[in-house]
């Protein structure tokens, strides 16, 4: 197989290759390589189940609502969804999914982010968002995660106002 590279991306090749002692074309072939058992590790379909998974998760929470995800199987994913500020409950769910999704401490990030997304005109109300910041994320992992931190069974009121 023989590929045509721009200059930059060759000379990027020639200088890793210099760094790993290896020719160019072997550095050609770790990245593909690489790259290959990434898509292997994740069949076509796999994060849009995984997707699906965390919203049919998080839809016991009885002031989330209008879930929507990405469409498209790209490396990175995000979930959306409509918060009621009306809830009793609805700052200590932005709290503990900011706590549970954004820091695992103060010196390690998770590769999630949880964050507004405000509307497109002022009297829009902000939907909030779950995301990966790390390609290739499965959304079956965040799903794990939350379920370690937060009340049983997420439809319990009294079980989110207990929170600190």
């Amino acid at each position: 197989m023989t590929l045509q590279l721009g200059d930059a991306v060759a000379e990027t090749l020639k200088r890793e290759g210099r760094k790993l002692r290896i020719t160019p074309e072997e550095r050609a072939t770790q990245i593909l390589s690489s790259h290959h058992e990434s898509c292997q590790r994740f069949p076509e379909g796999v994060l849009a189940e995984g997707r699906r998974k965390l919203i049919e998760f998080l839809t016991p929470v009885p002031c989330l609502s209008d879930f929507d995800s990405s469409g498209v199987d790209f490396r990175f994913w995000w979930v959306s969804f409509d918060l009621d500020i009306s809830s009793p409950i609805a700052w200590k769910v932005v709290r503990t999914l900011g706590l549970n999704l954004n820091t695992l401490s103060l010196e390690m990030m998770l590769p999630t982010a949880f964050k507004p997304i405000p509307g497109e005109t002022p009297d829009d109300p902000f939907r909030w968002r779950i995301e990966s910041t790390a390609p290739l994320l499965n959304p079956v992992d965040v799903v794990s995660w939350l379920q370690e931190k937060l009340p049983k069974p997420l439809s319990d009121l009294s079980a989110w106002r207990k929170l600190r």
